[in-house]
């Protein structure tokens, strides 16, 4: 028998620190996504964005993201 790794699930961090995501989004699965960076890459194309909070990632669908300032 074969272990094969199928890669990772990115879920949406809520709109702020003390918020869940009110719809429990994540990053649609895509087939040749196996890394954290090429998920986020295809989240960016599903209208996700990426900022950095505390010194960590954090995911924020398209729901949660803010305009740009």
């Amino acid at each position: 028998m074969t272990a094969t790794r199928i890669g990772v699930e990115i879920s949406c961090d809520g709109p702020d620190e003390h918020t869940d995501c009110p719809n429990s989004a994540a990053v649609r699965a895509a087939y040749d996504s196996v890394t954290a960076r090429q998920v986020r890459a295809n989240g960016r194309e599903q209208g996700w964005t990426v900022r950095r909070r505390d010194g960590r990632l954090r995911d924020l669908c398209p729901t949660c993201r803010r305009p740009a300032a």
